[in-house]
């Protein structure tokens, strides 16, 4: 305000990030036009009292809106969704956990995403499990957030029927919500174009 200017020294320069209405705009312009104050308004909002003034700087409001901003969130988005879809890795979400398995040299078996609620014991069931049906686990991955959990696994085969083990692991482990095979399982490459994912859902949580 015009009180908080007088005490300024002539040369200051104002930069305004935050509110507009933090800057008495009539109140500087009262002062660039009688020489009081000979610096610069630097902000991202324009001020209808500095319109047009050439000590107001106005610099664009949101970073996120320039041309190469929203190219690059185009991108970053496409590549989060691919990778999901071809590896199951999830980054950048808002209500899952951040997860990542890295594939192994020479792995030719098939790779299951489940979802499942983040409660004890549910981890354990699932590998017990895969365990009772001959599928040797290569590696795997559990994260978590809240109340959810993501679990990747690598299994060193092919199971005869993948959509009766996901079907079979619904109904025999409490606590598991969904599960999307990827790749080999169904006669296709992990990763490559037209992979064929099969989702079941548990009947609770449809």
């Amino acid at each position: 305000n015009r009180d908080n200017l007088k005490l300024c020294k002539p040369g200051v320069s104002l930069l305004n990030f935050a509110r507009g209405e933090i800057i008495d705009g009539a109140a500087v312009k009262e002062a660039y036009d009688s020489g009081a104050l000979t610096g610069k308004y630097v902000s991202d909002f324009s001020d209808p009292d500095l319109m047009n003034h050439p000590r107001h700087i106005v610099l664009p409001h949101l970073g996120a809106s320039t041309e190469e901003a929203e190219e690059n969130s185009a991108a970053m988005a496409a590549e989060t969704i691919k990778d999901f879809l071809e590896t199951g890795t999830i980054r950048n979400s808002v209500n899952f956990p951040a997860c990542k398995l890295n594939y192994v040299d020479g792995t030719t078996g098939g790779r299951l995403c489940i979802v499942n609620k983040n409660d004890p014991g549910v981890l354990g069931s699932i590998t017990t499990f895969l365990g009772s049906k001959g599928i040797n686990i290569v590696q795997q991955i559990n994260a978590s957030r809240n109340n959810i959990a993501y679990t990747v696994i690598d299994m060193a085969g092919l199971p005869a029927d993948p959509a009766a083990v996901q079907e079979d692991l619904a109904s025999s482990c409490e606590g598991v919500i969904s599960s999307r095979w990827i790749g080999s399982v169904f006669a296709d490459d992990i990763g490559t174009p037209g992979t064929f994912y099969h989702v079941t859902w548990d009947d609770e949580d449809r």
